[in-house]
This record gives C-alpha cells, structure tokens and sequence, in this order.
C-alpha cells in the first residue's frame, strides 16, 4: 500500500512532560512524526477537530475531568483513529474497563523500541484493515439496497437474518416485520415442502438457479416469482446459511400465457383450415378419382381404371391424415368436459391412429380438485406433447399415464418402454418437444422431471400445486 511508506504521525496523550518528551524522541528514532502532545481529554479533543493522526497513544491516567478510558471511548465512537494505552496501571478492573473501549492494545511507558514499534505497526495495519472491511460492508448495503430484486438470508433452519429494499417492495414487509422469523410466511400453503427440500439440497452442496414458483405477499396476494438459493459459507467453508435472490416475474407470466392462449387460437384457426378447406377440396378430388375411375372401366381401360383407382386411394389416405391432423388442432372445450375426460379421449385417439398400447390410470375425484381452466389446458398439452415425443422419438409400444392429485398438488406421469433419451445433446435434436413441456409446465407453477435411459424407456413427471 502506497500509505506504507508515508510517514506515520503519532499523538501522544501524556500529562507528565518528561514522559511524553522522552517519547517523542523514541518515535522520530524509530521513523514517525510526532504531534505536539496533549495531557488532558479537552485539549485532544480539540486538537481532533482539525488534525488526524494515525495512531493514538494514550495515557490511562490523565488529569482533567475524563481519563483516558472516557476519552478513548469519546474518540473510538467518533473517529477511525486507533488508539494504543500507554500505562504503568496493569490493575485487574483498569484492564477490565479499558478492554470496552475499542483500543488495539496495551504498552507500558518503559517499552522497548521494538516493542513499541511492533504495536504501533500493528495496530494502525489492523485499523486500516478495519476502515476497508467498513467500507466495502457500506459500499455492500448501499448497492443491496439498490437492487429492485429481493435479497434475502437466512439460517439453515429457513430464519430470516437480512432483507433489503428489493425484499420490501416485493413483499410488503419492513425489515422489523421479518427479521427472526421463518421463510414460511412467504410460502402458500399449497408449498409446504418445497423450500425446506430446497435448504436440504443446499445443504448437500447443491447450488439451486433460477426456478420459478409462487410466494405471498403481506396482502395474502400470490405472486409469480423466480428464485435463486445459494449457500453461505464461513472461514472453515461450513454452510452457516442461504442467500436468496427472487425477483416478481408475475407481468412475464402473463404474457406467456398470452402466448400461449395465441399459440392455440392459431392452432384452431389452422384446424379449422385444414378441416374445411383442404380437407373438403381432397374429399372433392377424392370423388372426381371415383367417377374418372368408373369412366375408364366402361370403356375397358382397366390399366389407367386401377391407376385412377390407386390415386383415389391415396387421396383417401390424405383425407384421413388431414381430418386427424384437423382433430388434433381443433381442440373440445377441455375444461368443460372435465380434465380426465379430454385425456381419456386423447389417448384413445393416439391409440387408433399409431397402433400403441395404452395403461390410463385416474383418479375419479380429479376433475372436482382442478378448476382452474389454465392448469386443466396446460396439463392436457403437457400429456399430448408427451404422447407424441414417446411414440415419434422412442418408437414406443405401450404408454402407462397416471393422473391423480391430492389436496396439495396434481401428479401426471407418463412412462413409456421406448428407447430413451441418452443424453442433453440427443434431446436438443429431437426438436422443441422438451423445452414445450418445461415451458407449459412453468406457466402453471410446476415442476417437471424427466428421467430416461437408453433403451430403457422414458418417464415424464409432472408435479403442480393446487393453490387455494
């Protein structure tokens, strides 16, 4: 540091002339300037007004109407000076009252040099040390309080023990609202285990990223959020605690699903299209074929009759794909016919048309837990999208669903015996169909899994809170 080798001022706070002049001299031999000395609590105090010095020596024992204890703790409270007691008392309840006041340390009046140098250097390196660890704590708090998102710590128990602006603007409460309570108070009752599991995982070393999930406000109004958990780790590198980031992502969830609601709305519009337009001019030329057909084995050209014959029967085939791929766009209205329902047929279509083998397994109470329009029209689309990623890219033969849900949460799986998924870079090369289901999934505040192993068959787990 660049103030190393500036020279170092000392003042001395010594009532007695002989003493303080004596150690003027052992200093400038050793290298520091010395201010004028002082011997009384008023005159330093003064003297501080204008003046900093590096380094304070103190006597215990000063005259005036404050000693050098009093006038220590005045100094320590308002100055970034260290102090250094300069005494010949070693009493037990001197020593005991000094040790409140903040200074770094005690020498006697008769000290050696080196001694006296060793203390000085010490304790201005551990002051400076100080007043950085200051600043950088301030420069800290300053840009905490800064940032729109919401900065959070906790214990590992989930107790909160800090809680910044972001924090209050977010979630309605003062930092004295919070502080020493439990993470719970922002959670809804429908996430009762989901941020103990979290702090577990920290706990194990895991490091969780943004995820998004839904936390109450002061008001008792949900808010979509995302959140960020990262351990907090002392000297020895324990884990004494989490830090939490979470900003409200309520308006992004809003617009994806709006984006969503166009998506489908396109859909239809595209079903419509294919039912009523191309489906009707194929079934059109599909009749033309029939009467051409007819035409040419009344006059006995039965090589073009069976070539007509044959067109006519691939156009038949393209009737039957476009009104299938119509079915599939055109959706019922989901949420009117109950979830199950919509699936059940759903699975009965893919059953037709791709030869597989169903297990459909429901909870017959379902449909009177899920009420919500959004989660029963995502949930659907989550399973359509399953059911094509396992019978296109697995080649699968037998599908098992299950869709149940309890008081708390919703639970679809859907496994299949194909041939799995191996690995990230397999899956980004089957398409969008994974990051659809993540998606989906997010816009309801789920979660998903999806586990796979090659030639082991896939199994996609979806999970989604039932908030009151």
């Amino acid at each position: 540091m660049e103030d190393d080798f500036k020279e170092k001022s000392i003042l001395i706070v010594e009532d007695e002339v002989i003493i303080a002049e004596n150690l003027v001299l052992r200093l400038n031999s050793l290298g520091y300037e010395t201010l004028p000395y002082v011997g009384t609590g008023a005159k330093t105090l003064e003297l501080l007004k204008n003046t900093t010095p590096d380094l304070i020596l103190m006597d215990i024992n000063i005259k005036g109407d404050i000693d050098g204890i009093e006038l220590t703790k005045e100094i320590t409270g308002n100055y970034s000076i260290p102090v250094v007691y300069l005494t010949s008392l070693s009493d037990e309840l001197t020593i005991s009252r000094a040790k409140k006041t903040g200074a770094y340390g005690f020498i006697s009046k008769t000290t050696n040099l080196n001694n006296l140098y060793t203390t000085i250097e010490m304790a201005i390196h551990r002051n400076r040390m100080e007043i950085e660890v200051k600043e950088k704590e301030e420069l800290l708090s300053v840009t905490l309080k800064s940032i729109c998102d919401a900065v959070i710590g906790a214990e590992l128990d989930g107790t909160i023990i800090s809680w910044n602006r972001g924090a209050s603007d977010i979630f309605g409460y003062e930092l004295y609202e919070v502080i020493g309570k439990n993470l719970s108070i922002l959670t809804p009752s429908s996430f009762p285990y989901e941020m103990p599991e979290n702090l577990d995982k920290i706990v194990q070393g895991m490091v969780l990223d943004h995820y998004d999930t839904v936390r109450i406000n002061k008001s008792g109004e949900l808010l979509n959020i995302s959140i960020k958990i990262s351990p907090i780790k002392n000297i020895a590198g324990k884990i004494k605690g989490v830090s939490i980031i979470a900003n409200d992502i309520s308006e992004k969830k809003k617009l994806e699903k709006e984006i969503l609601e166009i998506s489908e709305k396109e859909s239809r519009r595209i079903g419509q299209d294919l039912h009523d337009n191309l489906g009707q001019h194929l079934t059109g030329l599909m009749f033309q074929l029939k009467v051409l057909e007819n035409s040419l084995r009344k006059k006995n050209l039965i090589s073009e009759a069976q070539t007509a014959h044959d067109i006519a029967m691939e156009t038949k085939n393209a009737v039957n794909l476009t009104r299938n791929l119509a079915k599939n766009l055109i959706k019922v209205n989901i949420s009117g016919q109950g979830l199950s329902t919509a699936i059940a047929e759903l699975i009965s279509f893919y059953s037709e048309i791709y030869n597989v083998k169903f297990d459909y397994e429901v909870n017959e109470e379902l449909d009177t837990a899920i009420k919500d329009a959004i989660i029963i029209n995502q949930l659907y689309h989550i399973t359509q999208e399953a059911l094509t990623n396992a019978i296109k890219h697995s080649n699968a033969t037998i599908i098992e669903v299950d869709l149940n849900a309890d008081d708390l949460e919703i639970y679809l799986k859907i496994s299949d015996n194909g041939s799995g998924v191996c690995s990230k870079k397999e899956a980004s090369n089957k398409g969008l169909g994974l990051d659809i289901l993540k998606y989906r999934t997010n816009v309801i505040n789920g979660n998903i899994s999806i586990i796979s192993n090659n030639n082991k068959g896939t199994a996609v787990i979806c999970r989604v809170p039932i908030i009151q």
